[in-house]
């Protein structure tokens, strides 16, 4: 169905409409724009190599003396702006989930920079690495956009983006919780299983987009890797993809133990509706034990995606002042 939608519709609009239609939904993808296939008020194959000239600007409705409802309508009767569902294909439904991971990670980190919450950025569990390219992505914008004069790491200005991940796959599986929790029973989580990037091949995808000096591999299981941290580190933003219960502790405990987390500092959980989202197994009963142990007072921000969550901390027993 949607094929012969696509070429009805390329056939029914002229050649700029469609150049249109397709760069908009090209931005949203947020792919490279189109090359301009024809010059200003010309047909296809006229002139190659003329840029289009600059628009005069719509009038805005107060001018029309109409409302915008009206002047939609009438454009969409005369095709000169497309239906929604057009926008909206079989490639979105495929990509839909792994879009808002992106977002919420991308608005986490200009918030944290917004907001001056001290810290830097880590995140657990990095298996292929989207995720953390996201983050690094995202971070690109620090040089403009992070007021605080030094962070975490020292004397440089800007923050690190903090990668653990034993490089092995998940662990032994020895915990009660999670031996019980439906994703263990079925095997979709077993020891070694979610291994994909090596450390080499992380620390390549990440050096394209960020230099190495503002981001650090952490090669090892969680309950070795943390204790390597200098105790002057504090954590803005924290994204734990650790999927086990045992894992969840074995990062997140030392960190509230040792006062690493910052006031207003964000912490997602990827794995949070997994196991038909039951409380009694993995994220959700580490969350509530940790909340329980330190004393946490939280924001529930919410979901996202299919199986995020989303929380800003405020206090917990033991959290440092934050440094002038």
């Amino acid at each position: 169905m949607l094929t012969p939608l696509k070429n009805g519709l390329a056939n029914a609009l002229s050649p700029a409409a469609l150049y249109w239609l397709r760069s908009v939904k090209r931005a949203v993808m947020s792919e490279p724009p189109l090359p301009w296939p024809y010059g200003p008020h010309q047909e296809p194959g006229t002139n190659m190599s003329s840029p289009p000239a600059i628009a005069a600007p719509a009038p805005l409705p107060s001018e029309d003396g109409r409302p915008i409802q009206d002047i939609a309508l009438e454009r969409y009767k005369l095709r000169q702006l497309p239906s929604p569902d057009s926008y909206y294909t079989y490639e979105d439904v495929l990509i839909v989930a792994a879009q808002e991971i992106a977002k919420m990670l991308t608005l986490c980190v200009q918030y944290v920079n917004g907001s001056h919450v001290y810290g830097d950025v880590a995140e657990f569990g990095t298996m292929g690495g989207f995720t953390a390219k996201t983050l690094a992505t995202s971070m690109v914008f620090d040089l403009q956009r992070q007021p605080l004069s030094k962070s975490a790491s020292g004397e440089n200005p800007f923050r690190i983006l903090r990668l653990f991940d034993s490089f092995e796959g998940l662990p032994e599986i020895t915990s009660p919780v999670d031996m019980t929790s439906p994703h263990v029973v079925s095997g979709a989580w077993a020891k070694g299983g979610c291994k994909v990037l090596a450390a080499p091949e992380l620390r390549e995808r990440i050096g394209r987009i960020i230099p190495p000096h503002r981001f650090e591999i952490y090669d090892g299981w969680f309950a070795d890797t943390v204790k390597t941290l200098p105790p002057e580190t504090r954590f803005a933003l924290i994204h734990f993809d650790g999927d086990l219960y045992q894992s969840t502790m074995d990062a997140l405990v030392p960190l509230f133990q040792r006062g690493m987390v910052s006031t207003g500092a964000v912490l997602l959980f990827d794995d949070w509706n997994a196991n038909r989202a039951l409380p009694s197994t993995g994220e959700r009963r580490a969350w509530r034990e940790l909340v329980a142990e330190f004393d946490i007072e939280a924001s529930d921000c919410g979901d996202y995606s299919v199986a995020g969550k989303r929380f800003i901390i405020h206090s917990y027993r033991g959290i440092p002042a934050d440094p002038e």
